[in-house]
């Protein structure tokens, strides 16, 4: 845009111009740009009580009306 509006006697100057003037406006703006890693800090874990268990629930009574001869599955 700069090239097409400047006029033909210094249109390569203006473009030099606004070249500089867009590498220093992204070197500002992106002055605090890193792409290393940043800081980071650790805090320690805190002490937790861990007990393993394992709850297995009661078997469920069969229903009344279940007939005597019907029997759950049982590997051998």
């Amino acid at each position: 845009m700069v090239h097409s509006a400047a006029p033909a006697d210094g249109r390569t100057i203006a473009t030099g111009f606004a070249v500089l003037g867009w590498t220093a406006a992204s070197t500002l703006a992106l002055r605090g740009l890193t792409l290393g890693p940043s800081l980071f800090i650790h805090n320690a874990a805190p002490n937790i009580d861990m007990r393993l268990e394992i709850h297995v629930p009661a078997p469920a009574a069969p229903p009344a009306d279940t007939p005597d001869n019907v029997h759950p599955f049982k590997k051998p």
